[in-house]
């Protein structure tokens, strides 16, 4: 996402073009021609045309929704409970230019097509008597009739179909304009009803129903109406013989409108389905980090199973049904001619070329809309109507409380933070729920710092939501005077530069902006970027430390100018330096006149503060200055640490509190795979060190050229084996020779029928066309006698003759078309499947780089779009292709029947078409991978704004973000409006080829008339009619193909990512199931860089970490601690040796090493589901240790008291868990899993000192045996650890125990501790000595430790190179020598 983008594309030709070139699309000549030269990007196409805009389309319409409410919500209409309807706000918006559209289809289908097959009956009448009464001129003049009706219908047809699709796409970017303004007004109790993954569908597929149900919708009205012409028509060509087709005909209409209620109940099915299945994708891919480090891919692959089944069990019965449809159509002009004319027959009347050609082209005609467009309306319609209502249902979810009083912003001596007697609730997921906060009071004045302190759980960011307005007091009042800005407790970082997410839409103010980065300590940080602030950060942030994400999203709420500032624990992510730097120079200093509300977990700080205001489970404990309190009596820590533990914490917190990211932003606050290209971007790396490279955060692939031959071989060769794939071939081809041969064989009936007639011997020949009923019964043995089956039968064959071989025809066409048709679409099916299962098993095996180099929504489209095209799109367009290529081909071969000269046309335009396709595909390719790439960014930056939704409304920054979204919506209507354009063209110039030949053929006849019958002149000629709209749809969907293949090459592409090394150990390396038995861990000479061109993170870390030891991990931000812990795990794999209890970790399958290791992370991330899959995804433990593991966590009596207990639902994200909470279940997991080693990475950055007390106290109950590797910027965390590991631009500077570190002034890590204060640095000082003393007395001693000067711990066995490489300097050195002598 990239914000204030006003890049402008080049101006559309289409505002320029006369009548004519737009008529035949003329203007899109210049750009075929150079598309045809060069690849085409997103620079080469146009702006959108003046009505296109995205924000002119959304206002359109959402100024007829407002009507539509405003009108249910009169008093008049309340009591009626009349619900809004969007599909009556559409047709008002877009109802009129699109009903003018169908004065074209009118001539279409109504005047051109219905004068053309009279037109030929003259012609063919012409032909078939010797005694015309039609001259040759007449007949020249009928013959132009022909070829004009083809050329009229060519003009009219495209500029129609064009007009349709861009009313649909007109449609489909105001819904989805309007969609995405409901998201960022959505109340927290609607979005406790919905998913981002219902969004991101809705988006995706519900609104491209539009594109497509538009097309066919004037042949609800068109169709009848034809009908009833070509009817009279025909009753007087052939007498009430017609109405039997017209009911055969009539019964299809039903038939359908009840498949068309069919297809959307299934497709609604399908629509959910599909939601669950992408919401599961949306979550798997978000906590991608997590599920790898404790091994759960294979239960998460298991979940996505189950639902990618229950999708396809639907689509399965959406397939039988579509191929009943289509069978039916392919055979149904057979049926309705044969039983028509078989009445013809019995009711005395005989066959003539003139009245079967007539009737034949009348017939598929009527046939064609009737039975095609007419039904396909019905259906698409009903399936936009489900979209719709699901689009209604979302628009009418609730909204967030607007302000009424716009009212002027106050002085700032005026402004204030006034509550009295509040008392707010959560909206409720289910649960009964306490109050979140009961009877708060206290206001708050400009220059005040006004903290908020307790433990998780209490209401603390609950009440930043109620100054926010995120929600509404059910008791006492809030009053806010003054502008508001707002820093998250997780940072919210979207994709784009630096500079882009701090000021968010907002003018660029030099003087404030530098201001603000020193402030936020960040300018250090912009000076090792490569860019400086101009550097792209990925989605989530995910080239920034955690620390950086932190700052970058203070320095944002710091940009504002405002009158309030609300900050969420901002000081957690950091360390004791950089915190103290940001509450002195940013919260006391950069905003000293200002309204502050902080909201910390850091004691340290509350002495510098105005107002401390302390929750206990969401009631006042205790409220005043640091001294008023402490005087009262009251220690703030112990008020906070002594609290019982089964305190009641809130579990009914929405996505604006827990933040969204939890559930559409990867866990990825670890982040390190590219944070540190280079060196870390935050490392304390000298001037000399090289600056690191541009974050690979790339720009989608986008292949080029021809979909590859090899492409299609394996989305079939998906489908089924070898044999699968002939028996198909087979079917197809017997079925097209089926087809054609009734066609060929009807013409040798006509023939032989006109002849008998001339010859006088039809009553002779034809003895029961005066047949009754009764009668009826003697046919088949007077057949048998006299019907001649022998010689050359075929040549003339009698009625009885022509009747059976047409009904065996018939009947077989029917039959295999049937097997054709079902063996198909299981085919596909079959090979969506495949496709989805692979490229899901690649996904979930790529190694995590891959996660922080594509954002979500790009890989989310991969699964939604790609999978969804697989599933319903090209199936239908390939069928199209190939059922159309034989017919086309069929055609061909009767009319070299007819005469082998009038293929002699075919030879020239067949080159023409070849060169003329070649040259369309080069620039239709690359429109429609345009379109593809360009839609990305739309579900991108959905995903971005849903995360940062309560900093967006905070900041009131929901104008600009709909902006960006308008000009994403506008760049992917400007390819999508060429890919229409580029469509038509082909489809049109394609027609005027096929018109060609019409002509060709139509004149020869004339020419060949000596020599020809009429029913042979009608055959070709008809044939050659037939090709005219059917043979330029059949090469465009054959590039709709090539296009829709394009979704299945994205998908292979992603199914053939590289892989993590294997999960399993190799037989005879798998390590024993005891093992590690100690937890003895040895680094050596360990580097670790996240790709083979990046500078290393790490550098040759050389340590042993003995069993049962208990490390703290300290650095400043960007160090590489976190990527120790990646080192670890083997996210990416390390260079040098890692080894656990005698083995070498990447001698190793990644499971038996990832399994045995525990980790609580540094965002916890929790899934949607019951809390028991939460702790226990494969099931493997009993509920007693599920208890027990709970209990350790400190959440026994939390989780009791919810109604279902174990089996209690957490919302996506676990989001109505506070963060904390979260925290303390990841704790629970590791308590479960027994493992010998444990990780805590920065584990209590979000909670307060008293659970960070319980999370180590249960830490040293429970892992007494473990060891422990601790990264924590709280220093009182790990100041009791055996050993410190300080670490600084990717070396490890120092290790030894913290008590003997701090007794060297030039220590870093006593400048570390001295950065907290004078008073918590003795107070850590002396928990050091405690520690240190506890472990001498209990004989734990460091018996290998290596002591320099003052007995400090200096780098173990470091030789004076290494220290060098390392960066130490001459004096680092001399300890290590004076060490080893």
């Amino acid at each position: 996402m990239e914000l204030n983008r006003n890049k402008k594309l080049n101006p559309n030709p289409r505002l320029k073009a006369n009548f004519l070139s737009a008529l035949i699309f003329w203007w899109v000549n210049p750009f075929m021609g150079y598309g045809a030269k060069k690849d085409l990007e997103v620079g080469d196409l146009y702006d959108v045309m003046p009505g296109d805009h995205s924000e002119e389309l959304g206002l359109k319409l959402q100024k007829e929704w407002d009507n539509q409410l405003a009108k249910c919500n009169s008093d008049g209409n309340k009591s009626k409970k009349l619900r809004p309807s969007l599909t009556k706000a559409l047709i008002k918006t877009f109802g009129l230019k699109f009903m003018l559209v169908g004065i074209l289809v009118f001539l279409e289908e109504c005047i051109f097509k219905i004068g053309q097959p009279l037109c030929l009956g003259q012609l063919v009448h012409y032909f078939g008597s010797d005694n015309s009464t039609i001259t040759t001129t007449q007949a020249y003049l009928y013959a132009t009739g022909v070829v004009l009706g083809s050329a009229l219908y060519t003009t009219t047809h495209h500029p129609f179909f064009f007009s349709c699709q861009h009313t649909g796409m007109q449609i489909r970017v105001a819904a989805c304009s309007l969609v995405y303004k409901k998201c960022l007004l959505l109340s927290q109790k609607a979005l406790g009803q919905t998913t981002i993954g219902q969004m991101v569908n809705i988006m995706s597929n519900d609104v491209n129903r539009y594109d497509f149900s538009v097309i066919f919708l004037h042949y609800l009205w068109v169709g009848p109406l034809q009908t009833l012409i070509s009817m009279a028509i025909l009753l007087h060509v052939i007498g009430p013989s017609c109405l039997v087709g017209l009911a055969v005909l009539i019964l299809f209409v039903p038939l359908q409108s009840w498949m068309g209620k069919v297809f959307s109940k299934l497709r609604l099915e399908t629509a959910k389905r599909t939601d669950e299945r992408i919401r599961t994708m949306n979550e798997i891919i978000s906590a991608m980090r997590v599920i790898k480090m404790y091994t759960w891919e294979k239960p998460f692959a298991k979940l996505i199973s189950d639902c990618r089944r229950k999708e396809i069990n639907v689509i399965r019965r959406t397939n039988y049904f579509r191929a009943l449809n289509m069978s039916l159509f392919f055979t149904s002009s057979k049926l309705i001619i044969f039983l028509t004319f078989l009445v013809f027959i019995f009711t005395g009347n005989h066959l003539t070329s003139e009245k079967v050609f007539v009737t034949v082209s009348l017939f598929n005609n009527i046939r064609l809309i009737m039975t095609l467009f007419f039904p396909g309306a019905i259906t698409m319609s009903a399936e936009a109507r489900v979209s719709t209502k699901r689009i209604e249902n979302f628009l009418l979810l609730d909204e967030i409380e607007k302000s009424s009083k716009a009212k002027l912003r106050p002085a700032l001596s005026e402004c204030l933070i006034e509550l009295n007697q509040l008392t707010v609730k959560w909206p409720a997921a289910g649960e009964k729920e306490d109050n979140t906060l009961t009877d708060i009071s206290f206001n708050v004045r400009p220059g005040q710092v006004f903290a908020i302190v307790g433990q998780v759980g209490c209401g603390k960011s609950s009440l930043l939501n109620v100054i926010l307005g995120e929600l509404s007091p059910t008791k006492g009042t809030c009053r806010i005077a003054g502008k508001v800005a707002y820093a998250s407790q997780e940072s919210w970082i979207f994709s784009g530069t630096v500079r882009q997410n701090i000021l968010c839409g907002l003018e660029y103010d030099l003087k404030r902006y530098k201001k603000v980065i020193k402030a936020c300590a960040l300018d250090k940080d912009f000076s090792l970027f490569p860019n400086n602030d101009q550097t792209t950060v990925g989605e989530r942030g995910v080239s920034l430390s955690g620390g950086q994400k932190a700052r970058v999203n203070l320095a944002r709420s710091l940009y504002v100018d405002a009158d309030i500032y609300l900050m969420d624990d901002p000081l957690s992510a950091v360390d004791t330096h950089v915190g103290r730097h940001l509450f002195d120079k940013a919260i006391n200093g950069f905003l000293r006149d200002k309204i502050r509300v902080l909201v910390t977990h850091q004691l340290q700080y509350l002495k510098d503060v105005d107002q401390i205001l302390i929750l206990k489970a969401g009631r006042v404990e205790a409220m005043g200055s640091y001294k008023e309190i402490s005087n009262s009596g009251l220690d703030i820590a112990k008020t906070i640490e002594d609290e019982e533990p089964d305190q009641e914490e809130d579990l009914t917190r929405s996505f604006s509190e827990c933040e969204i990211e939890s559930s559409i932003s990867r866990c990825g606050s670890i982040s390190n795979s590219i944070r540190q290209r280079g060196g870390s971007v935050a490392s304390r790396s000298s001037a000399k060190e090289k600056k690191e490279e541009k974050p690979a955060f790339a720009e989608e692939s986008r292949s080029s050229g021809s979909v590859s031959l090899k492409v299609y071989w394996e989305y079939f060769r998906s489908g089924g084996s070898c044999i699968y794939l002939l028996l198909f071939t087979f079917t197809c081809l017997l079925t097209q020779i089926l087809f054609s041969g009734s066609d060929y064989w009807l013409t040798l009936w006509t023939n032989a029928e006109e002849l008998r007639t001339r010859q006088g011997n039809v009553s002779e020949n034809s003895s029961f066309l005066n047949i009754t009923e009764a009668d009826f019964s003697n046919v088949t043995d007077e057949i048998k006698e006299n019907g001649p089956f022998s010689g050359e039968w075929w040549k003339e064959p009698d009625t009885y003759t022509g009747i059976y071989v047409f009904t065996i025809l018939i009947v077989g066409v029917f039959i295999f078309s049937m097997i054709r048709t079902i063996h198909y679409f299981l085919m596909c099916m079959i090979s969506s499947i495949h496709l989805h299962n692979r490229m899901f098993q690649s996904i979930i095996r790529a190694p995590l780089l891959f996660f922080d180099q594509n954002p979500v929504g790009r890989i989310l489209n991969r699964f939604a779009k790609d999978i969804g095209c697989m599933d319903e799109m090209l199936p239908s367009a390939f069928f199209d292709v190939i059922t159309i290529a034989l017919t086309a081909i069929g055609i061909l071969f009767l009319v070299g029947l007819v005469n082998p000269w009038l293929l002699l046309p075919i030879l020239f335009l067949s080159v023409i078409f070849v060169k003329f396709r070649q040259f369309y595909l080069k620039t239709a390719r690359d429109v429609k991978r345009l379109e593809s790439t360009t839609r990305s960014p739309v579900f991108t930056h959905l995903s971005s704004s849903l995360v940062g939704l309560t900093t967006l409304r905070a900041h009131q920054c929901e104008v600009v973000f709909q902006q960006i979204f308008d000009e994403c919506q506008d760049v992917h209507s400007s390819a999508w409006y060429m890919f229409l354009a580029t469509t038509r063209w082909f489809g049109i110039w394609l027609d005027w080829i096929c018109v060609t030949y019409v002509a060709c053929v139509t004149y020869a006849c004339l020419g060949l008339s000596t020599s020809m019958t009429g029913s042979e002149a009608g055959l070709a000629i008809s044939s050659a009619m037939a090709l005219t709209g059917m043979f330029q749809w059949g090469v465009r969907q054959s590039a709709e193909v090539e296009n829709q293949m394009t979704s299945v090459e994205r998908v292979i592409e992603y199914s053939k990512l590289p892989s993590e090394a294997a999960l399993d150990s190799i037989t005879g390396k798998k390590p024993p199931d005891t093992w590690p038995s100690s937890g003895n861990i040895q680094f050596d000479d360990m580097s670790l860089r996240y790709t083979e061109v990046d500078q290393p993170v790490l550098k040759n870390i050389t340590c042993f970490v003995r069993a049962n030891e208990k490390i703290g991990i300290v650095g400043r931000t960007g160090a590489g601690k976190s990527s120790l812990i990646a080192s670890l795990f083997r996210l990416a794999e390390p260079e040098g040796r890692i080894i656990i209890d005698g083995i070498d970790s990447k001698s190793i399958g990644l499971h038996d090493l990832r399994s045995k290791i525990a980790i609580i992370p540094q965002d916890p991330v929790l899934f949607s589901g019951s809390l028991r899959k939460n702790l226990d995804p494969f099931g493997q433990y009993s509920d007693e240790a599920l208890w027990n593991s709970l209990e350790g966590a400190k959440l026994k009596d939390t989780v009791k008291e919810l109604s279902a207990g174990l089996e209690a639902n957490m919302t996506e994200g676990g989001a109505n868990f506070s963060v904390g909470q979260r925290q303390l279940i990841c704790l629970a997991r590791a308590i479960l899993r027994q493992n010998r080693i444990l990780v805590l990475d920065e584990a209590t950055a979000n909670v307060d000192q008293k659970t960070d007390s319980l999370i180590q106290l249960t830490i040293r109950e429970r892992f007494r045996d473990c060891t422990v590797m601790t990264i924590a910027h709280r220093l009182n965390t790990i100041m009791d650890s055996d050993r410190i590991m300080l670490l600084d631009a990717g070396y490890l500077k120092e290790f030894g125990e913290p008590a003997v570190l701090l007794e060297n002034p030039k220590s870093m890590f006593y400048s570390l501790v001295e950065q907290t204060g004078p008073i918590v640095a003795s107070q850590l000082t002396e928990l050091a000595k405690q520690a240190a003393e506890s472990r001498h007395q209990n004989g734990i001693d460091n018996v290998n430790q290596t002591n320099g000067i003052n007995g400090n711990s200096i780098h173990y066995l470091l030789c004076p190179k290494a220290s060098q490489e390392q960066g130490l300097d001459e004096l680092d050195i001399e300890f290590t020598e004076n060490c080893k002598l």
